[in-house]
């Protein structure tokens, strides 16, 4: 048994693609949406720049998938794909709007959170599409359960839908949280958390110097895809659900943080 990990540096920044995908989306007609400027906009960004900065992270993303297709190629080539499980995924997205390039700035917009998760059991030759909400955290248990080893009994997450025998429902509570500078044995002061729940998406800022007090921002992720529409606090009884919610997990992070210190 053998395990392989593969960190393709592309498309991190800074976004030098390969020669033959230079312009590959030169006059392609994509115009992209306006959207409102984010109190965290770097303001040194023009739009023009921004624009620029996309299409060249575009370019960049074609060469990844060339560099896994030669990956996957050379595996099958040699039987490997037989008898190994295959994943494909990434850390994070990156922005390139609302005066934002990349993903340092602290907002959970859905360019920055949904990345792609691709799963080849051995020997598959179909494709088969899981349309259940899932977190990357799920990936340490499906692993585990699919290659018969012992979940840790630390491990969060969820088996994936369909390796999962137990799987009922495709409504589930998916959270992020992003606290850069926040230390292990410190409360959590400032930070960025979200919460989805069915198509709805709850995001809280809370103790950044951009703010002077919390903010919440709430989208129908299906009739808002773009995350243009706050509804905040227009649906109210839909957004205290999902904050209690939020708020009751915070908690039970902090406990198991103060937890792991002593």
């Amino acid at each position: 048994p053998f395990l392989a990990y593969y960190h393709f540096l592309p498309p991190h920044f800074p976004y030098n693609t390969r020669t033959d995908f230079y312009n590959q989306f030169l006059n392609d007609g994509f115009t992209a949406i306006e959207k409102p400027e984010s109190i965290f906009s770097t303001k040194r960004a023009k739009e023009a720049d921004i624009d620029a900065w996309r299409t060249w992270y575009d370019e960049f993303i074609l060469y990844v998938d060339a560099e896994f297709a030669r990956l996957y190629a050379l595996m099958e080539q040699q039987g490997l794909l037989d008898n190994t499980w295959l994943v494909f995924t990434s850390d994070h997205g990156e922005l390139f709007e609302r005066g934002i390039s990349g993903h340092l700035t602290p907002v959970l917009y859905e360019p920055v959170v949904r990345v792609p998760l691709l799963i080849f059991p051995p020997g598959q030759i179909s494709r088969f599409d899981v349309n259940t909400p899932t977190s990357s955290i799920d990936l340490l248990p499906t692993l585990a359960h699919v290659t018969g080893c012992e979940i840790p009994a630390w491990a969060e997450g969820e088996i994936l839908p369909p390796f999962n025998p137990k799987f009922q429902s495709e409504s589930r509570d998916i959270y992020a949280l992003q606290s850069k500078g926040t230390k292990k044995d410190e409360p959590i002061q400032r930070a960025t958390a979200m919460l989805v729940r069915e198509n709805y998406k709850l995001t809280r800022f809370w103790g950044y110097k951009e703010t002077e007090d919390e903010i919440i921002e709430l989208y129908d992720l299906e009739n808002d895809p773009q995350e243009l529409v706050n509804l905040y606090p227009k649906a109210q009884d839909k957004a205290n659900q999902l904050l209690s919610a939020l708020h009751s997990k915070l908690d039970e992070v902090e406990r198991k943080r103060i937890e792991s210190s002593e």
